[in-house]
Order: structure tokens, then C-alpha cells, then sequence
């Protein structure tokens, strides 16, 4: 496992400048389960294309409003200007690298017109997966851990070799399933900034009831407005958002198969073990049990 860079910077939510001879910026993020770290207070929202590598621990990212379980080796890929944010599983503590750069600017200097391989808006929508196994794309981890191993050592032509690297990793991207054109993202980032305190709410008690009418005065908005401006931001009810949420969390506690079904449904704030099998099988396609028996093998 790397150390955490000590020459990380910090990002800010919003737009960020790259520099201009070489656009990148290279920083680490970590955060406790206990929500206190830096990582889980904001959702982020950038205009450039972010890489991520999980160092350790496990939690839940949300990307584009889609949430995926993550654990150690994990490889995130968001695309510009799509909202996102990390949360570490209670009584854990995750650390991330990240790189976030604008590949054609790194490359070419401006814009590459009329070549596909440089339009980073291709990698998100419902059919792309953001979240990444690096058993399962171990080329891709390659390359990010031997960008981050550049910029770590700075030697003579580290640029040029981290330039090598991301013209590598576009072409895998773009190799990945669901990788269409999307025409831009169309993302309201101040709308995403405002949801902020319902977010990281939902993230603390997700295991209990939350009404509306309790994230909506978080937000400082009426219930109808706060239904409105969720919907617009994440793409779906602040419920079904919820929802995902306890399946994303569920989902680790079935990977370290210690628990009972039934406890993971409890314990993960679903009401029956009949509601958490529905709702499971909803939106991961299989039943618990037979999506937990397909990770062991």
C-alpha cells in the first residue's frame, strides 16, 4: 500500500484552475467513518476529469447520483462537472489518491478537435461503471499507480512520463462498457452544493427513518422546492436516493459475509428482510444471497 503524499493538495469545491504547462493536480483525501474527515463534508463537482485510487478502507462513493460500494484497490473515474462525494464506513477510515486533469490540454496543449478518444464526457451516464475493480482491470490500476509513483519521485522527464500514462489510460477508458457520447454533462453544481447538508445527513442515519420534511429544512427549503431541486441534481427522489444508499452499504456488510441475512437488512435500515430483498434486487439485478455468492468466488 502507498503512503499517503505529503505534498497532497487540498481541492476545493467548484471550479479548478490547472496550470497551465502542466494541468495537473494530485491530492489525497481521507476520511473517518464518523463523518468528521474532510472527504465526507461536501460534494464535489469539477471541471476536469478525476481519477481515484482507494489506499484503504471501504464506504460509499456517489457519482452523478448513482452510489457504488467501494473497498481497498478501488478505481473511480468521474467525469466533468458530474457532483460526487465519498463516505467511509462507520468505525473506518478510507484514504484516496486522486489526479484530476483536462487529458487533451495535458497532451495537446488545447483542445483535440474530432477525436473521441479525449471526449471525458464519455465516461459517465447510467451504462458507465465509475467505480472500478482493480483485479478486474489490472492495466488500469498500472497505470494510475505508476502516474502517482511520477509525480512522487519528480525524476527527470517525470512529465513526460505521466503524459505516457494518461494517453495509456484513455485508451483503456474508452474500452470500458458504456462508454457512448453524451454531449456534455449538463450538471447544476450550485444546485449539488445546496444539497450538501441532506446528503451528508442521509449518510449519517441511513439506518433510521428520515422524513423529508427534516432534510428539506437542512436545506433551508420548502418540501416541494427540496423534492424538485433533488430530483434536478441526483436524478432521482431524495427516497430512492436513500434507498441506494442502504443497498450500497448492505452491499459490504455481504461481502465480509460475517452477518445473517436478516441482520444485514436490520442493520442497514430496512424494515423486513422481505423489503431489503426487493429493494436489493431492484437495483443490483440478483438477490442478496446470490450476489454475495458470486463476490467469494
Amino acid at each position: 500500500m502507498q503512503k499517503r503524499r505529503k505534498s497532497a493538495q487540498k481541492t476545493v469545491y467548484g471550479m479548478h484552475p490547472l496550470p497551465s504547462e502542466f494541468p495537473l493536480r494530485f491530492y489525497v483525501r481521507w476520511s473517518e467513518g464518523d463523518d468528521t474527515g474532510p472527504h465526507g463534508e461536501t460534494v464535489g463537482c469539477h471541471n476536469g476529469l478525476e481519477l481515484g485510487y482507494c489506499h484503504e478502507g471501504e464506504g460509499v462513493f456517489s457519482i452523478g447520483g448513482r452510489l457504488f460500494p467501494f473497498g481497498p484497490r478501488a478505481i473511480s473515474v468521474v467525469a466533468p462537472m458530474v457532483p460526487h462525494a465519498t463516505w467511509s464506513r462507520h468505525g473506518t477510515r478510507s484514504t484516496w489518491s486522486f489526479i484530476l486533469t483536462d487529458p487533451a490540454r495535458l497532451l495537446f496543449g488545447g483542445p483535440a478537435k474530432n477525436y473521441a478518444l479525449f471526449d471525458t464526457t464519455r465516461f459517465a451516464g447510467p451504462q458507465f461503471r465509475s467505480i472500478l475493480s482493480a483485479g478486474e482491470y489490472p492495466a488500469i490500476e498500472a497505470l494510475i499507480l505508476k502516474a502517482l509513483e511520477e509525480h512522487d519521485r519528480a525524476a527527470p522527464h517525470y512529465e513526460a512520463a505521466i503524459r505516457a500514462c494518461f494517453l495509456a489510460l484513455l485508451v483503456e477508458l474508452n474500452r470500458l462498457p458504456g462508454t457512448v457520447p453524451t454531449n456534455g454533462v449538463a450538471v447544476r453544481d450550485d444546485l449539488v452544493e445546496r444539497l450538501t447538508p441532506a446528503l451528508r445527513q442521509i449518510q449519517r442515519d441511513y439506518t433510521r427513518k428520515i422524513a423529508v420534511d427534516r432534510l428539506s429544512a437542512l436545506c433551508g427549503m420548502s418540501k416541494s422546492h427540496f423534492r424538485q431541486i433533488f430530483k434536478e441534481a441526483m436524478g432521482k427522489s431524495p427516497y430512492e436516493y436513500l434507498t441506494e444508499y442502504r443497498v450500497a452499504m448492505a452491499c459490504l456488510d455481504l461481502k465480509e459475509n460475517k452477518k445473517t441475512v436478516e441482520s444485514i437488512a436490520w442493520d442497514n435500515g430496512f424494515p423486513t428482510v422481505s423489503c431489503f430483498a426487493r429493494k436489493f434486487k431492484a437495483i443490483m439485478g440478483v438477490a442478496p444471497r446470490t450476489w454475495a455468492k458470486a463476490q467469494g468466488e
